[in-house]
């Protein structure tokens, strides 16, 4: 069973964006809200993916492979953060 829906949200359009997405609606042989509720929700979808997704550089994609298959030695910062957090322990 379906969970229930109780969430609406009202959008206001004019005569010719509410006429066309009527005609797509019903290409797709769905209620208006059916087609819009689809339509958003990819939408939303691919841009939260989008924004959640890193994309770089060939270059810069090189040097954070480098960076990963050749890490520098540990400095004294580094070492001495390493200390601290086993001391937390």
């Amino acid at each position: 069973m379906t969970a229930l829906k109780k969430q609406r949200i009202d959008i206001r359009l004019n005569e010719d964006e509410k006429s066309l997405i009527e005609e797509a609606a019903a290409f797709r042989n769905q209620t208006v809200s059916q087609f819009v509720l689809s339509s958003a929700s990819q939408l939303a979808s691919e841009v939260v993916e989008q924004h959640h997704r890193i994309v770089l550089a060939q270059d810069a994609w090189s040097a954070v492979m480098n960076a990963i298959d050749n890490p520098p030695a540990p400095n004294e910062r580094l070492r001495s953060a390493a200390t601290r957090l086993n001391l937390l322990d």
